[in-house]
């Protein structure tokens, strides 16, 4: 059995395979027993994943331009949904912002079908990846602007939550293609095709559809969409309904003319809700008055202070690392331990310079810098007790670079780069001015958690 032919078979076999467990019927069938017998979260939720399934069948006949088929499991997208809606309304529950949601919307949008039901305002979360989908995906069915002071604030989100850089900026070129950012429809096509392809290099925990694996047999439906909505006509890879083979050149019958309008974002100004303190010594007085006060998650008292014993060693620790001399940062660990200064708006914790744990910071600094090349100007600040983090970490990292003083959110795949690493950054964002600065930050995102 070929790859495709496995993918299509788990697929089908899934939906539509008659199962004794279901009482001999197949999964399309068992949420309507589910439905009847007042199991109805459950039926909405496997309703909602078999929107995903039919999507996921349809992606795979049209990567291997069985048009028909495809066209086929689309309409049976729309059908799930539509079941999904017709359920929660039947039992005066209203629809939820489900995962998958992003395929029926494709499917209508590719299939010019109205669905009244996606007018709706979804509820994602802005700084995670559904958010994103969701949003594109919605611009690709209504005549909206592109709202850029939205769109700016969910990618900081994202970027404060350290998802992976190199995802933002896939976004970035679904947003700049649905705009009309391209200097022509050749660049525009040729970004995306080195965007999607390059995906095969990566391995995060996404699902079938992104691409990630099975690369060449699955179509990026998310630019499909943004073709079909800002009027290209033609043939390529990942369009619909004129696909065409891997690696095959885009030929352009029809160019672009229907870009979105875009709403400007606002001038910067000063973020309020970052909790960036300029001034160390403010920010050393803002510490200092939460810290008497700081509570764990379950609301206990926290007592941060560092050992008498303990203090003279955290000169000797920092030097050892290669800490350029800071009076701020060193009275700062001196007085407290950091691994205790709590921040329950993230499962890492601040790395302490004297306590013997696997986040001491120069055991992690080291492990980052052996194993997974952290530049040695690079002192990670900030680690995790979680496996998959320090066996494989992902995504952006606190780290002091020797350099400039500042703490940085560095990506992964630039950790060997610090120059690269650090332009652009943005305050509040991936940038703080001191490591005093950065623990001041650290403590209101916990104060948040408990406001």
């Amino acid at each position: 059995m070929s790859r495709i032919e496995y993918l299509l078979h788990l697929r089908h076999d899934r939906l539509e395979a008659l199962n004794e467990t279901f009482g001999g019927k197949n999964y399309l069938q068992l949420v309507e027993d589910q439905l009847k017998e007042g199991n109805v979260d459950l039926a909405i939720w496997n309703i909602a994943n078999q929107v995903k399934g039919c999507f996921e069948l349809a992606n795979l006949y049209w990567g291997q331009g069985n048009l028909a088929r495809a066209d086929t499991y689309l309409h049976k997208t729309l059908e799930r949904h539509d079941r999904l809606v017709a359920a929660c309304a039947e039992r005066g529950v209203q629809r939820p912002s489900y995962d998958g949601i992003e395929c029926a919307k494709c499917a209508a949008c590719l299939l010019d079908i109205k669905v009244e039901d996606f007018a709706r305002m979804e509820t994602f979360e802005p700084c995670y990846e559904p958010w994103f989908k969701d949003k594109l995906l919605s611009y690709c069915l209504d005549s909206r602007d592109f709202d850029d002071g939205v769109w700016r604030t969910s990618a900081i989100a994202w970027t404060k939550r350290r998802h992976p850089k190199y995802r933002l900026e896939e976004f970035s070129v679904y947003a700049k293609a649905l705009t009309g950012g391209y200097g022509s429809t050749e660049e525009m096509l040729s970004a995306h095709e080195k965007m999607f392809a390059g995906r095969v290099k990566r391995s995060p925990d996404a699902g079938l559809l992104e691409g990630y694996a099975d690369n060449e047999l699955i179509i990026d439906y998310v630019f499909a969409a943004i073709l079909k909505r800002i009027g290209w006509e033609g043939a390529y890879r990942h369009s619909w309904p004129n696909t065409d083979v891997v690696n095959s050149i885009a030929r352009t019958t029809r160019h672009p003319d229907r870009y979105l309008g875009v709403i400007a974002a606002p001038e910067p100004e000063p973020d309020a809700n970052t909790g960036i303190i300029e001034d160390a010594k403010a920010a050393r007085r803002f510490i200092d008055i939460h810290l008497q006060t700081q509570r764990d998650d379950e609301g206990k008292p926290s007592d941060a202070t560092r050992p008498g014993k303990q203090r003279g060693k955290v000169a000797r620790a920092l030097s050892d690392l290669g800490w350029p001399q800071d009076p701020a940062t060193l009275d700062l660990m001196q007085s407290y331990r950091m691994d205790l200064v709590q921040n329950d708006r993230t499962h890492i914790s601040l790395c302490d310079p004297v306590d013997a744990s696997s986040n001491k910071l120069g055991i992690w600094t080291k492990v980052m810098s052996d194993d997974f090349g952290l530049h040695p100007d690079f002192i990670a600040i900030a680690g995790s007790e979680e496996r998959h983090d320090y066996l494989d970490p992902q995504g952006a990292w606190y780290v002091y670079w020797k350099k400039d003083g500042k703490i940085y959110a560095v990506d992964r795949d630039e950790w060997d780069k610090p120059e690269v690493a650090t332009t652009n950054a943005q305050a509040g964002v991936d940038l703080w001015p001191s490591y005093v600065s950065f623990v001041a930050w650290w403590v209101s995102e916990h104060l948040k958690s408990h406001a």
